[in-house]
Protein backbone atom coordinates (compact mmCIF):
# COMPACT_ATOMS: atom_id res chain seq x y z
CA UNK A 1 0.00 0.00 0.00
CA UNK A 2 2.35 2.64 -1.31
CA UNK A 3 0.22 5.67 -0.42
CA UNK A 4 -0.64 4.73 3.12
CA UNK A 5 1.91 7.04 4.69
CA UNK A 6 0.44 10.02 2.87
CA UNK A 7 -1.39 12.19 5.40
CA UNK A 8 -4.23 12.78 2.96
CA UNK A 9 -5.05 9.06 2.79
CA UNK A 10 -3.75 7.82 6.12
CA UNK A 11 -6.41 5.92 8.04
CA UNK A 12 -4.91 6.43 11.49
CA UNK A 13 -5.11 10.09 12.41
CA UNK A 14 -4.83 11.75 15.81
CA UNK A 15 -7.72 14.16 15.38
CA UNK A 16 -6.84 16.27 18.43
CA UNK A 17 -3.43 17.00 16.88
CA UNK A 18 -5.04 18.03 13.58
CA UNK A 19 -7.49 20.38 15.30
CA UNK A 20 -4.71 21.89 17.42
CA UNK A 21 -2.53 22.36 14.35
CA UNK A 22 -5.37 24.03 12.46
CA UNK A 23 -6.04 26.43 15.34
CA UNK A 24 -2.36 27.46 15.52
CA UNK A 25 -2.32 27.75 11.73
CA UNK A 26 -5.28 30.13 11.74
CA UNK A 27 -3.59 32.35 14.33
CA UNK A 28 -0.42 32.41 12.22
CA UNK A 29 -2.38 33.34 9.08
CA UNK A 30 -4.12 36.16 10.96
CA UNK A 31 -0.74 37.49 12.07
CA UNK A 32 0.50 37.38 8.48
CA UNK A 33 -2.54 39.31 7.22
CA UNK A 34 -2.08 41.91 9.98
CA UNK A 35 1.58 42.31 9.06
CA UNK A 36 0.75 42.60 5.36
CA UNK A 37 -1.87 45.30 5.96
CA UNK A 38 0.52 47.26 8.19
CA UNK A 39 3.28 46.97 5.61
CA UNK A 40 1.05 48.07 2.72
CA UNK A 41 -0.32 51.06 4.68
CA UNK A 42 3.16 52.11 5.77
CA UNK A 43 4.69 51.99 2.29
CA UNK A 44 1.68 53.62 0.68
CA UNK A 45 1.85 56.50 3.18
CA UNK A 46 5.61 56.66 3.43
CA UNK A 47 6.90 59.51 5.60
CA UNK A 48 10.57 60.36 5.18
CA UNK A 49 10.71 61.93 8.63
CA UNK A 50 9.09 59.05 10.54
CA UNK A 51 10.89 56.45 8.38
CA UNK A 52 8.81 53.46 9.54
CA UNK A 53 10.34 50.07 8.96
CA UNK A 54 7.43 47.67 8.47
CA UNK A 55 9.74 44.93 7.22
CA UNK A 56 11.15 44.72 10.75
CA UNK A 57 7.72 44.20 12.29
CA UNK A 58 7.32 40.68 13.58
CA UNK A 59 5.15 38.35 11.51
CA UNK A 60 4.24 35.44 13.77
CA UNK A 61 3.66 33.22 10.74
CA UNK A 62 7.43 32.85 10.43
CA UNK A 63 7.78 31.55 13.99
CA UNK A 64 4.79 29.22 13.53
CA UNK A 65 6.14 27.80 10.28
CA UNK A 66 9.63 27.25 11.69
CA UNK A 67 8.14 25.34 14.61
CA UNK A 68 5.55 23.37 12.61
CA UNK A 69 7.95 21.00 10.87
CA UNK A 70 6.75 18.12 13.03
CA UNK A 71 3.07 18.99 12.89
CA UNK A 72 0.55 16.94 10.93
CA UNK A 73 0.20 19.81 8.43
CA UNK A 74 3.85 19.45 7.43
CA UNK A 75 3.04 16.14 5.70
CA UNK A 76 1.07 17.89 2.96
CA UNK A 77 2.88 19.12 -0.20
CA UNK A 78 1.21 22.54 0.13
CA UNK A 79 3.06 23.11 3.42
CA UNK A 80 6.48 23.45 1.74
CA UNK A 81 5.00 25.57 -1.06
CA UNK A 82 3.40 27.87 1.49
CA UNK A 83 6.69 28.37 3.28
CA UNK A 84 8.46 29.34 0.07
CA UNK A 85 5.71 31.80 -0.89
CA UNK A 86 5.87 33.37 2.56
CA UNK A 87 9.62 33.88 2.20
CA UNK A 88 9.11 35.34 -1.29
CA UNK A 89 6.53 37.81 0.06
CA UNK A 90 8.85 39.04 2.78
CA UNK A 91 11.77 39.29 0.37
CA UNK A 92 9.67 41.36 -2.04
CA UNK A 93 8.40 43.52 0.83
CA UNK A 94 11.97 44.28 1.87
CA UNK A 95 12.85 45.24 -1.71
CA UNK A 96 9.89 47.61 -1.97
CA UNK A 97 10.61 49.07 1.47
CA UNK A 98 14.21 49.75 0.48
CA UNK A 99 13.02 51.54 -2.70
CA UNK A 100 10.69 53.73 -0.64
CA UNK A 101 13.39 54.42 1.95
CA UNK A 102 15.79 55.38 -0.83
CA UNK A 103 13.38 57.97 -2.12
CA UNK A 104 12.50 55.98 -5.23
CA UNK A 105 8.97 55.71 -6.56
CA UNK A 106 7.26 52.44 -5.79
CA UNK A 107 5.86 51.42 -9.16
CA UNK A 108 2.62 49.77 -10.11
CA UNK A 109 4.71 46.81 -11.23
CA UNK A 110 6.11 46.47 -7.69
CA UNK A 111 2.63 46.34 -6.22
CA UNK A 112 1.37 43.94 -8.89
CA UNK A 113 4.20 41.48 -8.33
CA UNK A 114 3.63 41.69 -4.59
CA UNK A 115 -0.10 41.11 -4.96
CA UNK A 116 0.53 38.12 -7.26
CA UNK A 117 2.59 36.53 -4.49
CA UNK A 118 -0.06 37.36 -1.91
CA UNK A 119 -2.77 35.79 -4.08
CA UNK A 120 -0.70 32.64 -4.60
CA UNK A 121 -0.05 32.48 -0.85
CA UNK A 122 -3.76 32.83 -0.06
CA UNK A 123 -4.74 30.14 -2.58
CA UNK A 124 -2.12 27.73 -1.23
CA UNK A 125 -3.10 28.48 2.37
CA UNK A 126 -6.74 27.66 1.61
CA UNK A 127 -5.69 24.47 -0.16
CA UNK A 128 -3.65 23.32 2.84
CA UNK A 129 -6.61 23.87 5.15
CA UNK A 130 -8.93 21.97 2.76
CA UNK A 131 -6.49 19.05 2.73
CA UNK A 132 -6.52 18.90 6.52
CA UNK A 133 -10.33 19.04 6.71
CA UNK A 134 -10.58 16.39 4.01
CA UNK A 135 -8.41 14.12 6.14
CA UNK A 136 -10.60 14.77 9.18
CA UNK A 137 -13.67 13.83 7.13
CA UNK A 138 -12.21 10.36 6.55
CA UNK A 139 -11.63 9.48 10.20
CA UNK A 140 -13.66 8.75 13.28
CA UNK A 141 -13.30 11.73 15.62
CA UNK A 142 -13.26 9.69 18.83
CA UNK A 143 -10.67 7.05 17.92
CA UNK A 144 -8.77 8.57 15.01
CA UNK A 145 -9.30 5.42 12.95
CA UNK A 146 -10.76 5.41 9.45
CA UNK A 147 -14.52 5.77 9.41
CA UNK A 148 -17.10 3.57 7.77
CA UNK A 149 -17.79 6.10 5.00
CA UNK A 150 -14.30 5.65 3.57
CA UNK A 151 -13.97 1.95 4.37
CA UNK A 152 -15.88 0.44 1.45
CA UNK A 153 -13.89 2.17 -1.27
CA UNK A 154 -10.65 0.96 0.27
CA UNK A 155 -11.89 -2.60 0.74
CA UNK A 156 -13.08 -2.80 -2.87
CA UNK A 157 -9.67 -1.57 -4.03
CA UNK A 158 -7.90 -4.14 -1.83
CA UNK A 159 -10.13 -6.94 -3.10
CA UNK A 160 -9.37 -5.97 -6.72
CA UNK A 161 -5.67 -5.72 -5.89
CA UNK A 162 -5.59 -9.16 -4.28
CA UNK A 163 -7.31 -10.66 -7.33
CA UNK A 164 -4.96 -8.92 -9.74
CA UNK A 165 -1.81 -9.95 -7.86
CA UNK A 166 -3.20 -13.37 -6.90
CA UNK A 167 -2.51 -12.64 -3.24
CA UNK A 168 -4.78 -13.45 -0.29
CA UNK A 169 -6.52 -10.74 1.71
CA UNK A 170 -8.63 -11.02 4.86
CA UNK A 171 -10.94 -8.82 6.85
CA UNK A 172 -11.30 -9.05 10.61
CA UNK A 173 -14.15 -7.69 12.65
CA UNK A 174 -13.89 -6.97 16.38
CA UNK A 175 -16.61 -6.27 18.93
CA UNK A 176 -15.92 -5.16 22.52
CA UNK A 177 -17.59 -7.66 24.84
CA UNK A 178 -20.42 -6.42 27.07
CA UNK A 179 -19.78 -2.81 26.07
CA UNK A 180 -23.32 -1.76 26.99
CA UNK A 181 -22.60 -2.99 30.51
CA UNK A 182 -19.52 -0.73 30.62
CA UNK A 183 -21.62 2.30 29.63
CA UNK A 184 -24.42 1.41 32.05
CA UNK A 185 -22.06 0.75 34.96
CA UNK A 186 -19.44 3.45 34.55
CA UNK A 187 -21.04 6.03 32.23
CA UNK A 188 -20.48 7.04 28.63
CA UNK A 189 -17.34 9.05 29.30
CA UNK A 190 -15.67 5.88 30.57
CA UNK A 191 -17.10 4.04 27.58
CA UNK A 192 -15.38 6.57 25.33
CA UNK A 193 -12.12 5.97 27.21
CA UNK A 194 -12.47 2.25 26.57
CA UNK A 195 -13.07 2.82 22.85
CA UNK A 196 -9.99 5.03 22.59
CA UNK A 197 -7.88 2.53 24.55
CA UNK A 198 -8.98 -0.37 22.36
CA UNK A 199 -8.32 1.65 19.21
CA UNK A 200 -4.80 2.41 20.47
CA UNK A 201 -4.18 -1.28 21.17
CA UNK A 202 -5.33 -2.18 17.66
CA UNK A 203 -3.04 0.49 16.19
CA UNK A 204 -0.08 -0.92 18.09
CA UNK A 205 -0.67 -4.55 17.12
CA UNK A 206 -1.41 -4.40 13.38
CA UNK A 207 1.22 -4.90 10.73
CA UNK A 208 2.50 -1.68 9.08
CA UNK A 209 0.36 -2.15 5.97
CA UNK A 210 -2.89 -3.20 7.68
CA UNK A 211 -5.68 -0.60 7.86
CA UNK A 212 -8.09 -0.12 10.76
CA UNK A 213 -11.59 1.31 10.79
CA UNK A 214 -14.18 2.03 13.42
CA UNK A 215 -17.05 0.06 11.94
CA UNK A 216 -19.64 1.56 14.26
CA UNK A 217 -20.46 1.68 17.97
CA UNK A 218 -18.07 -0.72 19.70
CA UNK A 219 -17.16 -2.56 16.49
CA UNK A 220 -13.88 -2.25 14.60
CA UNK A 221 -12.69 -3.64 11.29
CA UNK A 222 -9.19 -4.39 10.06
CA UNK A 223 -8.16 -5.05 6.47
CA UNK A 224 -5.25 -7.53 6.27
CA UNK A 225 -3.63 -7.38 2.82
CA UNK A 226 -1.50 -10.36 1.73
CA UNK A 227 -2.73 -12.36 4.75
CA UNK A 228 -3.85 -15.94 4.52
CA UNK A 229 -6.53 -17.07 6.94
CA UNK A 230 -3.82 -18.54 9.19
CA UNK A 231 -1.81 -15.30 9.18
CA UNK A 232 -5.00 -13.31 9.78
CA UNK A 233 -5.81 -15.42 12.83
CA UNK A 234 -2.35 -14.69 14.24
CA UNK A 235 -2.84 -10.92 13.85
CA UNK A 236 -6.30 -11.00 15.43
CA UNK A 237 -5.13 -13.23 18.26
CA UNK A 238 -2.36 -10.74 19.01
CA UNK A 239 -5.00 -8.01 19.14
CA UNK A 240 -7.27 -10.08 21.37
CA UNK A 241 -4.53 -10.82 23.89
CA UNK A 242 -3.42 -7.16 24.00
CA UNK A 243 -6.97 -5.94 24.63
CA UNK A 244 -7.49 -8.49 27.40
CA UNK A 245 -4.25 -7.26 28.98
CA UNK A 246 -5.55 -3.68 29.28
CA UNK A 247 -5.62 -2.48 32.86
CA UNK A 248 -8.14 0.35 32.86
CA UNK A 249 -9.57 1.83 36.03
CA UNK A 250 -12.05 4.52 36.94
CA UNK A 251 -11.04 7.69 38.77
CA UNK A 252 -11.87 5.89 42.02
CA UNK A 253 -9.63 2.96 41.11
CA UNK A 254 -12.37 0.52 40.15
CA UNK A 255 -11.24 -1.97 37.51
CA UNK A 256 -12.86 -1.80 34.05
CA UNK A 257 -12.72 -5.26 32.47
CA UNK A 258 -12.24 -5.16 28.69
CA UNK A 259 -12.15 -8.04 26.22
CA UNK A 260 -13.15 -8.36 22.57
CA UNK A 261 -14.37 -11.05 20.21
CA UNK A 262 -13.08 -11.31 16.64
CA UNK A 263 -14.41 -12.77 13.41
CA UNK A 264 -12.29 -13.37 10.31
CA UNK A 265 -13.17 -13.96 6.65
CA UNK A 266 -11.30 -13.82 3.36
CA UNK A 267 -11.91 -11.34 0.56
CA UNK A 268 -12.55 -13.44 -2.49
CA UNK A 269 -13.08 -13.07 -6.22
CA UNK A 270 -16.23 -15.15 -5.80
CA UNK A 271 -17.77 -12.76 -3.29
CA UNK A 272 -18.64 -9.09 -3.06
CA UNK A 273 -17.02 -7.10 -0.28
CA UNK A 274 -20.39 -6.94 1.47
CA UNK A 275 -20.64 -10.74 1.44
CA UNK A 276 -17.15 -11.07 2.91
CA UNK A 277 -18.07 -8.60 5.65
CA UNK A 278 -21.21 -10.63 6.36
CA UNK A 279 -19.04 -13.72 6.74
CA UNK A 280 -16.68 -11.94 9.16
CA UNK A 281 -19.72 -10.72 11.11
CA UNK A 282 -21.15 -14.25 11.23
CA UNK A 283 -17.83 -15.58 12.50
CA UNK A 284 -17.75 -12.87 15.16
CA UNK A 285 -21.19 -13.78 16.47
CA UNK A 286 -20.29 -17.46 16.39
CA UNK A 287 -17.46 -16.46 18.71
CA UNK A 288 -19.82 -14.56 20.97
CA UNK A 289 -22.15 -17.53 21.16
CA UNK A 290 -19.11 -19.67 21.95
CA UNK A 291 -18.19 -17.65 25.02
CA UNK A 292 -16.61 -14.36 23.78
CA UNK A 293 -12.99 -13.20 24.05
CA UNK A 294 -11.85 -15.36 21.16
CA UNK A 295 -11.00 -15.35 17.45
CA UNK A 296 -13.33 -17.27 15.14
CA UNK A 297 -12.99 -17.80 11.40
CA UNK A 298 -15.89 -18.15 8.99
CA UNK A 299 -16.36 -21.84 8.32
CA UNK A 300 -19.45 -21.91 6.16
CA UNK A 301 -21.70 -23.04 8.96
CA UNK A 302 -23.43 -21.67 12.00
CA UNK A 303 -25.45 -19.09 10.09
CA UNK A 304 -28.98 -18.41 11.34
Amino acid sequence: MSGQSDAATQAHVQTERVFASLAAYQHALTSHVDWLQAWYSSVLNWDDHARPNPAADHCRFTAWYDGAGQSVLAAYPAFAELGQLHRDIHFKAEQVTERAAGGHTVTTSDYESMMALVLAFSTTAQGLERDAWRTLATVDALTGLGNRQTMMGHLIAERDRSIRLKQPCCVGMADIDHFKRVNDTFGHSVGDRVLRAVAEVLRNTVRPYDVLYRYGGEEFLVCLPAATQEAGVQVLERMRVAIAALRLTTASGQSIPVTATFGLAELSADLSVEESLDRADTALYDGKRGGRNRVTTWSGGGED
